[in-house]
């Protein structure tokens, strides 16, 4: 019968064609015959330990019998596997690592290393109120503009903080209208390729309790501080217009319910701070792709579909191999990207999307990782520390077809632990 996977020591092979010498002499002592031939998929099931016990090696062997063990899981589904040691720079392991897989929720990960490396981790989501008329005797004498940054996180009590803000200012009256600026983004609601049934989050730059409608929380806010101001109408506040006041938030503190959460406004609101269209967001981060690919001893390009900033698109692509360039790309900039990044990342047995995951094991824990869960898809991200050697390990697992998600979520969690020991 055909099967569908790859034979698991292939990887091997894989491993040594794109991962240089190191990987090569690896292989050259493993104690096994290899069927090179694809069209030969006949699943292992006898593996001799290697005799030259070296760490490296004796991870290899200890995937390659993890991944025979899984083999009714393997033959009908899809495996992406990439790992690498980011203290030696070695590629440990790899199994369809060139492979454009849906990564789920672990685009996210993409998403908050493009975020950092861009904006910086001092970033803030600001929401302005801004005037070009002149305050006199406590009124403004025009229109008042609110311009929204998409903060996901906005409350009623943050919009009452801008206000008090503006008082203190000296205003006391508005004589003009409030204009409700939405022109931090385009005009989509809905991300590219998002499913109907999936409860989408709308993507508007006035929001406020994580809902479009911000312009009417201040109004009511405004009337609430005994501020009178006309009627709200849409509009765009001019390039001339002076800040009056503002309300801040840290681009670290929405990171964390995105991550630990896997929120997927906090997402979408992350992802629009880099451009205000999905073309000029996925040309950034094409870019920052590019430039890991590029610090990469590999030195070869990987394939990736940006379509949204949470992964609830169908139209997202990613290979392992990028996920790990990019996870190697921010632990080379610990200060802007790798230290904010591991602080957001769920912590294996301890909170977020990992809390109940990995718990007793060495990966517990020692493991920081994005989860990706949606139908028939189960992926997981990010890095952890060996205990063995104390080396810091960057890794992606993307299973792609399985029946039920625990299925991959088990597969992973029995990686993590191998790779954490």
């Amino acid at each position: 019968m055909k099967r569908n996977i790859l034979f698991p020591l292939l990887s091997i092979v894989l491993l040594a064609s794109s991962c240089g010498s190191s990987r090569k002499a690896a292989t050259s002592a493993a104690p096994y015959e290899i069927i090179q031939d694809p069209r030969f998929q006949v699943p292992v099931t006898n593996l001799s330990q290697p005799k030259a016990k070296t760490p490296e090696l004796l991870l290899s062997w200890r995937l390659d019998s993890l991944l025979v063990a899984e083999n009714a899981l393997l033959a009908q589904t899809q495996l992406g596997l990439h790992v690498v040691d980011l203290t030696t720079g070695k590629a440990l392991y790899a199994r369809g690592e060139r492979q454009r897989m849906r990564p789920a929720s672990t685009e996210k990960v993409v998403t908050a290393i493009a975020a950092l490396d861009v904006l910086g981790p001092g970033y803030t989501l600001t929401t302005r109120l801004l005037a070009t008329a002149p305050v006199s005797r406590g009124t403004l004498q025009g229109d008042i503009y609110l311009k929204g940054a998409m903060d996901p996180l906005l409350t009623v009590g943050d919009v009452r903080s801008l206000v008090q803000n503006l008082k203190a200012q000296g205003v006391q009256r508005i004589s003009g209208r409030l204009v409700a600026d939405a022109s931090f983004k385009d005009a989509d609601e809905y991300g590219w390729g998002w499913c109907w049934d999936d409860g989408n989050p709308v993507l508007s730059p006035l929001l406020c309790g994580g809902k479009p409608g911000l312009a009417m929380v201040v109004q009511q806010a405004l009337r609430n501080a005994g501020i009178k101001v006309g009627a709200i109408v849409p509009g765009t506040a001019p390039s001339t217009a002076r800040e009056l006041a503002a309300f801040h938030r840290p681009l670290t503190e929405v990171l964390r319910p995105m991550m630990k959460e896997s929120d997927n406004l906090c997402a979408e609101a992350v992802f629009y701070q880099l451009g205000k269209s999905r073309k000029q967001v996925a040309a950034v981060i094409a870019d920052l792709i590019a430039r890991a690919n590029a610090a990469s001893p590999a030195g070869v390009e990987t394939a990736s579909t940006i379509a949204d900033g949470s992964g609830l698109s169908l139209y997202n692509y990613q290979t392992p191999e990028t996920f790990t360039r990019l996870l190697a790309y921010a632990a080379a900039r610990p200060d802007n990207i790798y230290n904010p990044l591991l602080e957001a990342l769920p912590i294996a047995s301890v909170d977020g999307t990992l809390k109940n995951r990995m718990a007793g094991t060495a990966a517990g824990i020692a493991v920081r990782a994005k989860t990706g869960t949606v139908t028939a898809i189960s992926s997981l991200v990010g890095y952890t520390t060996q205990r063995s050697t104390n080396h810091l390990i960057a890794f992606a697992i993307m299973n792609q077809g399985v029946p039920r998600s625990a299925q991959g979520r088990a597969f992973q969690d029995e990686v993590c632990r191998l790779l954490s020991e």
